[in-house]
């Protein structure tokens, strides 16, 4: 097997003799180690494989670099089903059976936890470590994608180690509406029009109508003659409902359509009835440009793993923190005394509310505030929550851990989308007087190395 080298300006390249891959690390990359004992993280290779590889020199006490051959190649390894595999920056476990990308997720997540030299954490890695639940499904899961546009106005993914982008018209992750709705519109004059002033554009589908809007990253303030263009495409593309323009120093404009909808600008799922904690279905809706899983089965697997974890019962005052658009505060609040949420994104706090309403709740709060301010406030309020729900960023919750512990009765339910963040979040939490009782990863995103974990903690 050939693979492009990896490239860095101001990195010595060299080919390297065999290499044992000794195991999985974050990020995508096989652990392996020179003679003179540097360690090595080779992009593409699985466990136990014997590789040659083209190394780029980063530090002393580690290179970098990506596999040229395969040597030994492990009986879990697959042809890529994506002809950009090798350059599309995207998708990096493709090389693997999808059984055997959820053992080395796992396989991850220990040895991070392991890692810590926290004793409770290398004990939980044994013990309270769940098997990863698979996603529904391994392909076209996604409900939103976010393309480029380079220089040269290549509309794609950046590719690997690059800010050039791999023209992409067909992605195998995205939804099937997405892609026709891709290549239609790649190739309308509208469209062409348009590409020099833009940046990026975003492709998303609506579950609850089963149509698509477009979001137009653009670089300047849009004109009449992009708007005319805008609803030429609407016009034109099939499913299209809406198209919207937005960039540095202008607010979000839009729908551009003949004849928009009140609607138009939003995005909505229904919940399924979740027995026994609601019997009705729910409805989540979010605005253009905010924030939603895009693994939409994977999420009610997520909502219900974090439901099972936090136990709410009437009575229970459950405090949300990233709360987005009310993921886990509404069905929450289905069962619970009261909800607050909090979050710093305004348009998020207003489908939260919107959705609480639609959903005939009266116990619910929904706050814009940056939240380490958010939680100073409340403990100077006084405040306490049978329950906390923070589904934080990558970069987690630093610093926040002692007051996590100071509003907290209960439990906390942690819900991260980084594992390393996720462990050094742990380890302080273990230190202001938490217990970790479970540890639940999922496959929120097949065919690519990232890990989405919820962890439940309970106050002594």
């Amino acid at each position: 097997m050939e693979s492009a080298p990896l490239t860095h300006k101001r990195h010595k390249q060299m080919t390297s003799p065999p290499f044992v891959i000794e195991k999985p690390v974050h990020g995508g990359f096989g652990l392996s180690h020179d003679t003179d004992g540097t360690a090595l993280l080779i992009e593409g290779v699985l466990p136990g494989e014997t590789v040659q590889a083209t190394l780029s020199e980063k530090r002393k006490t580690l290179k970098q670099g990506v596999v040229t051959q395969i040597l030994n190649p492990s009986p879990q390894r697959i042809l890529p089903p994506c002809p950009l595999y090798k350059k599309c920056g995207g998708c990096d476990f493709q090389h693997m059976t999808y059984p055997c990308q959820l053992q080395v997720k796992e396989e991850v997540l220990k040895d991070l936890l392991r890692m810590t030299g926290h004793p409770l954490l290398h004990q939980a890695a044994d013990t309270l470590l769940s098997p990863l639940l698979p996603s529904p499904g391994q392909f076209h899961y996604r409900q939103r994608i976010r393309l480029q546009v380079d220089g040269q106005q290549v509309v794609g993914f950046h590719g690997r180690r690059s800010h050039n982008c791999v023209a992409v018209s067909n992605c195998l992750l995205a939804r099937p509406e997405i892609n026709d709705c891709l290549q239609e519109l790649l190739a309308h004059p509208s469209c062409h029009r348009l590409r020099p002033h833009m940046e990026g554009l975003e492709i998303l589908f609506n579950p609850e109508r089963s149509d698509l809007i477009l979001l137009f990253h653009f670089q300047r303030r849009p004109r009449p003659g992009d708007e005319n263009n805008a609803r030429n495409l609407v016009r034109e593309l099939r499913g299209v409902a809406g198209i919207f323009f937005t960039g540095e120093g202008f607010a979000l404009s839009g729908p551009y359509s003949d004849a928009p909808s009140e609607d138009a600008a939003t995005l909505s799922f229904t919940l399924p009835p979740l027995p026994p904690y609601t019997d009705k279905p729910l409805v989540l809706s979010w605005e253009t440009g905010g924030f939603c899983q895009v693994n939409l089965e994977q999420n009610i697997t997520l909502i219900t793993t974090t439901l099972d974890s936090c136990k709410p019962k009437k009575g229970d005052s459950i405090l949300d923190l990233f709360c987005g658009m009310g993921n886990f505060s509404i069905p929450l609040a289905e069962r619970a005394e009261s909800v607050l949420g909090i979050e710093g994104q305004g348009s998020a706090i207003r489908s939260a509310r919107k959705n609480s309403s639609q959903a005939g709740q009266t116990n619910t709060e929904f706050k814009k505030r940056p939240i380490h301010q958010a939680c100073e406030e409340l403990l100077q309020d006084g405040r306490k929550f049978d329950s906390i729900v923070v589904d934080p960023p990558r970069q987690g919750v630093p610093g926040l851990a002692r007051n996590l512990s100071l509003l907290c009765r209960n439990r906390l339910v942690y819900i991260s989308c980084n594992p390393v963040t996720l462990c050094r979040d742990l380890s302080e939490l273990l230190e202001q007087g938490f217990s970790l009782t479970g540890l639940q990863p999922m496959d929120m995103f097949p065919q690519t190395h990232h890990i989405e974990t919820v962890a439940l903690l309970e106050k002594a």
